[in-house]
């Protein structure tokens, strides 16, 4: 890893917080259940993956795949609720924030991976 990289991805990160903090509240943005399940899923995913590509890619492409995994949860979390049944989409919220955050966080982890790799 050269400095190069590492300032890119400095850089990348800020942009991004910087567009978090333009478009709305970034608290809405923080969901640590989200992001515990990307983060253990994408780590566990580059221990046990085989092949030529490095750690931090494989990381990348595990953040990826718990992200949409972490989606699946959501959307069967906001289908097995009450608010669902009722309509009620301030019962349903919790779980939409999972639904979409995740596959937010893993792309993030992805992109990150990428311009460190």
């Amino acid at each position: 890893m050269n400095t190069t990289k590492i300032i890119c991805t400095l850089i990348y990160v800020a942009f991004i917080a910087v567009t978090l903090v333009m478009v709305g509240d970034v608290a809405q943005y923080i969901d640590m259940p989200a992001i515990i399940v990307v983060v253990a899923l994408g780590v566990l995913f580059a221990m046990a993956e085989k092949g030529e590509d490095g750690i931090v890619q494989k990381f990348g492409n595990g953040a990826v795949r718990a992200g949409w995994l972490g989606s699946i949860i959501g959307i069967i979390a906001i289908f097995g609720s009450e608010g669902f049944a009722e309509g009620d989409m301030s019962k349903i919220g919790m779980a939409l924030a999972v639904c979409s955050l995740t596959v937010f966080y893993g792309y993030f982890l992805k992109f990150g991976a990428m311009i460190l790799d």
